[in-house]
């Protein structure tokens, strides 16, 4: 005997009839970045932010490179491992 259940045709479902979502009305007008704004100082503040994490990721990718090849760039060099 075989555990299997026997195959039964089901229907298949007939789809929904066709209505067209309804389109919500768009919130008030999306604000631009801070680096498309109109204000200067929300774009001055967005050059800031972006430099900073430009400089963020750079000094990560240093550390991994740093450690890495034991330049000893952050930090005392550390002696090989035995």
């Amino acid at each position: 005997m075989s555990a299997k259940h026997p195959k039964r045709k089901t229907p298949a479902p007939t789809p929904a009839p066709a209505t067209p979502a309804p389109v919500s009305a768009p919130a008030a007008a999306a604000e631009p970045s801070w680096l498309d704004s109109a204000d200067p100082k929300k774009r001055m503040w967005g050059k800031i932010v972006l430099v900073a994490l430009w400089i963020y990721v750079a000094a990560l990718c240093l550390l991994a490179l740093d450690q890495w090849f034991r330049w000893g760039i952050f930090g005392p060099k550390i002696p090989p491992v035995p």
